[in-house]
């Protein structure tokens, strides 16, 4: 088949090398810079999501665990494997016991693909780098972490050496559901199939179309610091006002932390607010003996999540309770997908072939 994907992100670019690298002709469209969006702006992080086991999500944990391990498998050289300490406070809203129990069922999900056990450690193990009051002790679990810009240039490559044609800079004017697609340098090109992997844009660029979905998205901005200090630790620390968790990540040498989680109305203006910025940093000083300031900033970045708009909309007050599940819709000669994460690109694009093997029969 000849294929037209529209949007250049991770899960773009992944299910067009998975459709050429089953023998169709694909044409990938990127309105920006390849990778230049929601794709550069996560977690740094492979995996299957620990905090989704708290709202009942296995399926999608054991699938992401899964997809993790793929990862670390077949691209070495721009991922590895991470352990987190989970530090346990008087006030934590999650005890010693309830954080091991959902680490070990993590661990236990992951099967063959684990990457190491679960410890306890006690305040004194922790290198000296966090404030002790009130500290009781921590619990560890391991996850993978990417270098995000090789690891999506190695995909990128990928698809190239399958025969993918992408089209960089090339900004989609239109499209239906017959399969046309106009450009703005291509006055128009009919395709068999177009794939709509737009990421957050893509029930905007569905209804500026026409195309009568049965779905929406909510988007959620999260943002990142990037700090110029090493820590000996990666954390995952439960935050009692906020209700969040937020991670302080070793990433090359500096502290990565995020994210935060801000309902956007628009898939325009994706920054750090000042408010975000300050709860990072809150974040961080409350927890760690060195304290920082904006000067210490290298860098900040923020990207949309887009999660699936279902009936209940009750994940607006704690948007950890939002699940990270996708969609793929399929009207007539155009597939859409809706939400997606970076670690789950090789999973959903497996998902993406079988749809478009259904529209041939």
């Amino acid at each position: 088949m000849n294929i037209g994907v529209i949007g250049g992100g991770i899960n773009g670019i992944f299910s067009a090398w998975r459709l050429a690298s089953n023998g169709h002709s694909v044409d990938l469209y990127e309105a920006g810079k390849l990778l230049g969006k929601t794709s550069s702006a996560s977690s740094k992080l492979l995996h299957g999501g620990i905090r989704y086991l708290e709202q009942g999500h296995i399926s999608l944990v054991k699938e992401s665990l899964r997809d993790r391990a793929w990862w670390l498998k077949n691209a070495p050289h721009a991922s590895r494997p991470i352990e987190i300490c989970m530090p346990v406070y008087k006030k934590s809203p999650r005890g010693l016991l309830k954080l091991y129990t959902g680490a070990q069922i993590y661990r236990f999900l992951a099967g063959k693909f684990s990457l190491g056990p679960s410890k306890f450690l006690k305040k004194n193990q922790l290198n000296n780098e966090l404030k002790d009051q009130n500290l009781i002790g921590a619990i560890t679990f391991f996850d993978g972490q990417m270098d995000e810009e090789k690891l999506g240039l190695w995909v990128r490559d990928k698809a190239i050496e399958t025969g993918v044609k992408i089209y960089e800079g090339e900004r989609v004017i239109s499209y239906n559901n017959s399969g046309e697609i106009s450009t703005k340098l291509n006055l128009l090109k009919k395709y068999d199939c177009i794939i709509n992997a737009a990421g957050p844009w893509a029930a905007e660029l569905n209804e500026k179309n026409n195309i009568d979905s049965r779905f929406s998205l909510d988007l959620i901005r999260g943002s990142h610091l990037l700090i110029n200090y090493k820590i000996k630790k990666s954390f995952l620390f439960q935050d009692p006002a906020s209700k969040r968790v937020v991670y302080v990540l070793d990433y090359f040498g500096n502290a990565l932390i995020g994210t935060t989680e801000v309902i956007q109305d628009s898939p325009k203006n994706i920054n750090c607010s000042d408010e975000e910025r300050n709860f990072m940093i809150k974040i961080f000083n409350d927890h760690f003996i060195h304290n920082i300031g904006p000067a210490d900033i290298v860098k900040e970045f923020s990207g949309l999540r887009p999660i699936l708009n279902r009936k209940s909309n009750s994940f607006r007050k704690n948007f950890s309770f939002a699940s990270r599940e996708a969609e793929i819709e399929v009207l007539n000669r155009l597939i859409t997908i809706y939400g997606g994460k970076w670690t789950s690109a090789p999973s959903l694009s497996k998902k993406v072939l079988n749809k478009v093997k259904q529209m041939e029969e």
